[in-house]
């Protein structure tokens, strides 16, 4: 019996993202069928299902998931939508993985919580499932596991990003530092440094905090520098691991890398696969195959919505511009 796969939104994302990643999937794993998509755009979805490869494509969700019958749902579409349709979508007992944030609010998110409960479900957050984050948190669970990291410095930049809010990108590395430690934040000081010329709410993030593990982190978020970049350093009792995120085609550390230095010197460097496309050194391809692995299986995912509630909860703080946040 196939596993079917239908898509919710056909929007940028989905098209250089999950779109691709699920046809890989559908082409690596017999009996596995991308069977339709949907956007409420007849243009957008006929279009995307040429481009990606899709035989069939609606513009109502209900009479696509009535029609079809999958066996997993992927929704990408924009944050203030994701709730309301991800709702639906578990009403109907279908497995189901959403593209970050998990909801607009931490209340929209409670409520997908709710609604998902004995129903697999993900959350895409991309950085988690990099080949090259997966290759850091390998090394440090052999190192014995989040107990040997000291602290860990990350940065996120952009090129001319004018967002009226960017809390919603700057979530990427909030959730991926809480990955990476294997724990909760245990409490945020926040700082801001306005930037009126670029637009009344831009500005820089600067955050400083400890996890439940006591791991000290930073956080820095520049949204109108001249490149676009994410970095971490992590600080472990047996080296240092910088890692160099790549985040996009055509950006300035494609197709990234990893360092390990020890012994005050370089003793690996891993750099990630020119000839993968970005959906599969983005994480996509990895994120979205595992999910759909774990519903195969009969298992629930890790990664689940509700991983994904604190990183929403502390990008409402940055969104609100508030000083200080306590677990």
């Amino acid at each position: 019996m196939d596993f079917k796969i239908c898509i919710i939104g056909c929007g940028d994302m989905s098209t250089v993202g999950h779109g691709p990643a699920c046809k890989q999937y559908e082409s690596l794993h017999v009996n596995t069928k991308l069977v339709a998509c949907c956007d409420l755009s007849e243009d957008k979805a006929k279009e995307y299902a040429r481009q990606i490869g899709i035989p069939n494509y609606y513009t109502n969700m209900d009479v696509m998931l009535d029609t079809e019958k999958p066996d997993a749902v992927c929704v990408i579409v924009p944050v203030d939508k994701t709730a309301e349709i991800a709702c639906k979508v578990l009403a109907k007992g279908y497995p189901l993985i959403v593209e970050k944030p998990p909801g607009a609010t931490p209340d929209e998110t409670r409520k997908m919580i709710e609604a998902a409960k004995g129903i697999p479900n993900a959350v895409s957050f991309n950085r988690r499932y990099m080949p090259l984050v997966k290759k850091a948190v390998t090394m440090i669970n052999e190192w014995g596991g989040p107990e040997c990291i000291m602290d860990i410095n990350y940065r996120m930049v952009r090129y001319n990003r004018r967002d009226p809010d960017f809390s919603s990108t700057a979530i990427h590395g909030i959730d991926l530092v809480r990955h990476i430690c294997g724990c909760d934040y245990k409490n945020i000081d926040f700082r801001y440094k306005k930037l009126p010329q670029y637009g009344e709410t831009v500005a820089n993030y600067y955050l400083n905090g400890e996890m439940d593990n006591g791991i000290f982190v930073n956080l820095e978020f520049l949204p109108v520098s001249g490149v676009v970049t994410e970095r971490l350093e992590i600080n472990t009792h047996h080296g240092m691991i910088s890692l160099y995120l790549t985040v996009g085609s055509g950006t300035y550390d494609e197709p990234g890398k990893l360092v390990l230095c020890a012994q005050n010197k370089v003793v690996a460097e891993i750099s990630g696969n020119k000839t993968d496309g970005n959906f599969v050194h983005g994480g996509f391809y990895d994120e979205n195959a595992d999910f759909f692995n774990d519903v195969r299986h009969g298992k629930m995912p890790v990664g689940d919505i509700a991983t994904g509630l604190q990183p929403v909860e502390i990008a409402e703080c940055l969104k609100n511009r508030q000083t200080k946040y306590n677990k």
